[in-house]
């Protein structure tokens, strides 16, 4: 009777042990609707970061090794969260989560203080706009989780799988939008202007009207008028490409100024947006017939763009002497080359080159560069731009005078009046 009794009197106890069942709460298995939200919100970030680390890789080695490192980390929380859910990892998720989301508000303003746009404010799109909005919702459900307040309602199932369906649908379309394509070149509005063809450079204003940050402004000696660039027959594409394979040595050799001037190669002219910094090596010699063979390919000027030590090799400059024609150059018909007259050259203190009167100034003559200590040159050779290190293509082609990628330290293309260069390193308005 006394061992009924203590049955009886237990009952009661064991069951007031035992939490009432909550309809919304998750499974028993220690994985609930909570893990499942807290997952998809951040897989669908981390597949966004994924898909345009390759845009960002091209634009910056630095930016787009943020996004791989980025996207592996929500994507390893997101399976961690399904696998074996831990309450640590609701404080990584809400930390990581500040982090990136305050790293996109300094890309956004300021912009970031690294790579190969630094200080340059980006613009904001779907695409990075989805993937901080859903980081946002992971750190609030994250903190909710972890400090208690408002945890029932993400433990919510209705809640769990609409917002999960929802994070999937987002990150999906942001993914396919339009503005996913070329996101980085396009994001970068102080580094995308428009010509004075008016070719879009990917995120600068447009229109009549529109401030082109003063890129309609520039020039760069004399060249025939040219369009969009030609298709290329299937062989004329891989013998330029066999031509253009000769530069890979060089992005490895070269991939600083710094690397450049330790290596013997000396300052040609200064610094100026759509053209950079040219460096010519010790060795240097003029390809005298126009024809591009291993060996001119193997020398051209080297384009920096910058003037301190790390500015990273933007692209390359190849000359022909001697000639009265635009030479053949390069396979196929895209290859614009340009010549300028009456450039005055002087030597610089560091042992390189500068040019007193610029490039294009009217009106210089030979008393002037007399009178400035220089040699007076009457016609130069013809000169052609090549367009192709990685995060540098231009966006109107790779051959051609100007590249918009190139801009002063303030983002824009304003210079000073050409007559006032003398020995300054560098024709940006605001060095």
């Amino acid at each position: 009777m006394t061992d009924v009794l203590d049955r009886e009197d237990a009952a009661p106890a064991v069951a007031s042990a035992v939490p009432p069942t909550d309809p919304d709460a998750g499974t028993g298995s220690g994985v609930g609707v909570e893990h499942w939200l807290l997952a998809a919100l951040l897989g669908g970030a981390g597949a966004i970061h994924f898909a345009m680390a390759p845009s960002h890789l091209g634009e910056s080695a630095v930016e787009g090794a943020g996004f791989v490192a980025a996207g592996w980390l929500q994507l390893a929380l997101a399976v961690a969260l399904v696998v074996r859910p831990a309450r640590w990892m609701y404080g990584v998720t809400a930390a990581s989560g500040v982090a990136l989301i305050g790293a996109w508000a300094v890309s956004r303003t300021a912009g970031l203080p690294f790579g190969s746009h630094s200080g340059h404010a980006e613009s904001v799109s779907i695409v990075d706009g989805v993937c901080v909005a859903l980081e946002a919702v992971a750190v609030v459900a994250a903190l909710s989780l972890l400090v208690g307040p408002g945890a029932r309602l993400f433990r919510s199932r209705s809640l769990g799988l609409v917002g999960a369906v929802a994070a999937v649908v987002f990150a999906t379309a942001a993914v396919a939008s339009p503005s996913a394509r070329d996101h980085a070149s396009g994001s970068h509005g102080s580094h995308a202007a428009m010509d004075a063809n008016g070719h879009d450079h990917g995120g600068a204003a447009s229109g009549a009207g529109a401030d082109d940050k003063g890129f309609s402004e520039l020039s760069n000696g004399h060249q025939h008028e040219r369009g969009q660039d030609e298709p290329l027959t299937p062989d004329e594409t891989v013998a330029l490409s066999g031509q253009l394979a000769a530069t890979a040595d060089l992005v490895a050799k070269y991939p600083t100024l710094g690397a450049a001037e330790a290596a013997g190669w000396s300052r040609a002219g200064p610094f100026s947006p759509g053209l950079g910094t040219h460096y010519m090596s010790p060795d240097y010699g003029l390809n005298n017939d126009g024809d591009m063979d291993a060996e001119d390919l193997a020398r051209p000027l080297l384009i920096y763009d910058g003037l301190a030590s790390d500015a990273p090799l933007a692209g390359y400059m190849f000359m022909a002497a001697g000639m009265d024609t635009e030479p053949e150059g390069f396979v196929g018909p895209n290859d614009h080359w340009h010549y300028h007259e009456r450039v005055c050259i002087t030597a610089s203190a560091d042992g390189g080159i500068d040019t007193p009167f610029g490039a294009d100034l009217e009106g210089v003559t030979e008393q002037m560069c007399t009178e400035a200590g220089g040699n007076f040159i009457a016609f130069t050779a013809y000169m052609v731009h090549v367009w192709n290190v990685p995060g540098y293509e231009s966006p109107d082609g790779m051959f051609t005078e100007l590249n918009p990628r190139i801009t002063c330290p303030d983002g824009t293309y304003h210079r000073i009046p050409i007559a006032e260069l003398g020995d300054k390193d560098t024709v940006c308005l605001n060095p």
